[in-house]
C-alpha cells in the first residue's frame, strides 16, 4: 500500500492555495463621460457629440483588454476644404498633465506581417529540418538494406469603417493586437473631403492609475475633444 508521509499535506495545502491565488478577478473598468459635454446614448453607451468648425465628432468608450482601453471616434468633415484624419496623432491628457499616445495602425499591421513572415520562415527551416532527417533516416535504413539483400533504392521521383450611433455598434470578432483588428475595425488614417465620414476604433495603452482624462483628436488644424472619468472595481 502507497504510504504518504503527514509532512506532505501541508505542502499540498500550500500548493493549492497559490494555485487559487494565481486567479484573482480582473479589475472591472467603467468609463463615464464628464460633465458639461453633449451627450447623446447610443445602447447603453454614452456618446460625446463634439463641433468644432465644420468639423463633427462621436467619442465614446467600447471596451477594455488586459492591456489597452478601446474607443470609438468617428470624424464628419462638413466643410469645403479636405482634412487628413491620422489616428497615430490622437493622444489622452489625464488630469495630472500625462500624454498617452494612441496605436499607429499602420505600424501595428505592418509589424505583424513581420512577424506572421518571421514566423512562416520558422516553419518552412523546421520543416526542411524535418524532411532532412527522413532522408537521412531513409538513407540508413537502404544502406542497411544494401548490406543485407543487395538491393538498390531509387530515391528520385518526380477603407472605410463606418459607426452609426443609432444601432449597436458591430461586436468584436478580433481585438488588438490582432492583424484582422487593425485591418478591419481600427479608425485608419483617411483623407476626408466634404461630406465624408470616418470611424473606427482608437486603442490606447491602459492607464489603471489615471481618474480623468481627456481624448484629443487633431484633424485639419483643429482638436476635437471629450473627456471621461475612469473608474476601476475590483470583484
Amino acid at each position: 500500500m502507497l504510504s504518504i508521509n503527514s509532512s506532505f499535506y501541508p505542502v499540498l495545502a500550500l500548493f493549492v492555495f497559490s494555485l487559487t491565488a494565481c486567479f484573482a478577478p480582473q479589475k472591472v473598468i467603467k468609463m463615464e463621460s464628464a460633465e458639461s459635454q453633449t451627450i447623446k446614448w447610443n445602447y447603453g453607451r454614452e456618446v460625446v457629440l463634439i463641433k468644432k468648425g465644420d468639423l463633427e465628432a462621436r467619442i465614446f468608450f467600447d471596451e477594455y483588454t488586459k492591456k489597452d482601453l478601446i474607443f470609438d471616434v468617428e470624424v464628419v468633415n462638413l466643410g469645403e476644404t479636405e482634412v487628413l484624419l491620422q489616428p497615430e496623432n490622437i493622444f489622452f491628457l489625464s488630469d495630472s498633465g500625462e500624454k498617452g499616445w494612441a496605436y499607429d495602425p499602420e505600424q501595428e499591421i505592418f509589424g505583424e506581417q513581420m512577424a506572421a513572415s518571421r514566423r512562416d520562415a520558422g516553419a518552412k527551416n523546421a520543416a526542411v529540418l524535418v524532411g532532412v532527417a527522413a532522408v537521412a533516416t531513409i538513407v540508413a535504413v537502404a544502406a542497411t538494406s544494401d548490406d543485407d539483400d543487395d538491393n538498390d533504392l531509387d530515391l528520385g521521383g518526380d477603407t472605410f469603417v463606418y459607426v452609426n450611433t443609432t444601432v449597436p455598434p458591430v461586436p468584436l470578432e478580433y481585438r488588438p493586437p490582432n492583424i484582422n483588428f487593425w485591418k478591419d475595425y481600427a479608425l485608419r488614417k483617411t483623407t476626408l473631403e466634404k461630406g465624408y465620414k470616418v470611424g473606427g476604433k482608437v486603442v490606447f495603452p491602459r492607464a489603471d492609475m489615471v481618474r480623468s482624462f481627456t481624448i484629443v483628436v487633431p484633424v485639419g488644424g483643429v482638436e476635437l475633444k471629450a473627456s471621461f472619468h475612469q473608474r476601476l472595481f475590483q470583484p
